[in-house]
């Protein structure tokens, strides 16, 4: 098989474009020696010392690069559960106004990169660059943009939704993961399985390594990127005596007085963190969902603002997972018994889907758009 360069454009909003795009890129990396990989995104480096853990970093170091490079805007949030729509607006004028002068510069780089796959997980942009160049592209992901930003009413988002409508519909194929919103921009698509990082230890394996005791309960915090304000919980409910808060993020960290029952442990394999606990308390979004399904952990999903992805992650959540929903006043006040009850009792829908290799189908994707 001839050498393949991957140029993959990634979004910086949250960690899942990035898990999951990442995952996929060093999977393939392994079982294809002679191909390499640039990712062009705000996030990435940060990662590196979790695939140290992992145990694959050192076969594809080598052969990958990282550029930081925002090639969308996303929603910009004020913290995991809650959106800023109006600073979102503001940020989508400014990429405007930046945005010929950052497409003649990525243009330049790729013309001299010489890519055979313009790979973007989800930006509309890059497929101005893949059009202007003849270079094949494909699109990952379970939404576009231009669906996310139809939702709000604003006339810069109305406007800007359209604009990138046109965008989509330059790329060659659209490889859509499960949890997915519709997508009607990208005139070629083809569904995939489910996309995640996956642990590598057992349940067992993964509590010893982590020191849990028998008889507590660990809860996995996951909230991404952006975190919750800790001064939201109401500190006096907070019983740590058969329960145990676990922080596993790179950016954030929550405070309790004295610290009682608060596990922190960085810099880890974060599946494997995620399958030694007994439940994770999050926001639905694609990469805890994949990853939660992967280690086999239920969930406990509050809401997380006016997104429009969110609708299609809980009917899947409802069918497929494991889960319960828990609100905010639950979940502040610690309240989680009765979620805990119903997400372990919940009846499970497998979805054939979910059991297909993902990784796989877009190697073979890459392979049938190159030709």
């Amino acid at each position: 098989m001839k050498k393949i360069q991957i140029s993959a454009f990634v979004s910086g909003h949250g960690f899942g474009h990035i898990s999951r795009s990442l995952e996929a890129i060093l999977q393939i990396l392994i079982q294809n020696p002679d191909w390499t990989a640039t990712i062009n995104s705000p996030r990435g480096e940060e990662f590196a010392s979790s695939l140290d853990l992992s145990g694959i970093w050192g076969q594809v170091k080598a052969r990958i690069k990282f550029r930081k490079t925002k090639s969308d805007v996303g929603i910009v949030q004020r913290d995991s559960l809650g959106m800023d729509l109006d600073s979102t607006e503001s940020e989508i004028l400014e990429f405007k106004k930046k945005k010929n002068s950052l497409l003649e510069s990525e243009t330049e780089y790729l013309k001299k990169e010489k890519p055979n796959i313009i790979w973007s997980d989800s930006s509309s942009f890059p497929f101005l660059i893949s059009s202007e160049l003849k270079i094949p592209s494909l699109f990952l992901g379970n939404f576009t943009w231009d669906y996310i930003y139809s939702h709000y009413e604003s006339p810069i988002f109305q406007k800007y939704s359209e604009e990138l409508k046109t965008e989509y519909a330059l790329c060659d194929l659209g490889l859509i993961l499960p949890l997915s919103c519709p997508v009607i921009s990208i005139r070629k698509t083809k569904n995939i399985g489910l996309l995640g990082r996956k642990p590598n230890l057992s349940k067992e394996e993964a509590r010893s390594y982590y020191g849990f005791e028998e008889g507590i309960e660990y809860y996995l915090f996951s909230f991404g990127a952006y975190g919750i304000d800790s001064s939201h919980f109401d500190w006096k409910e907070w019983d740590p005596s058969k329960r145990r808060i676990v922080i596993g993020g790179i950016e954030w960290k929550i405070e309790a007085k004295n610290n009682l029952g608060i596990v922190t442990i960085p810099n880890c394999h974060y599946p494997d963190l995620l399958r030694a606990c007994d439940f994770v308390l999050t926001k639905p979004g694609y990469g805890i969902l994949s990853e939660s399904y992967f280690a086999g952990t239920p969930i406990l999903y509050t809401d997380r603002g006016n997104f429009p992805e969110y609708k299609y992650l809980v009917e899947t959540l409802q069918s497929q997972y494991k889960s319960s929903y828990i609100s905010h006043k639950d979940l502040f006040s610690f309240q989680w018994e009765n979620a805990s009850k119903s997400a372990i009792s919940s009846n499970v829908v497998p979805d054939p889907r979910f059991q297909r290799d993902a990784i796989q189908e877009i190697q073979d994707s890459i392979i049938e758009i190159i030709k």
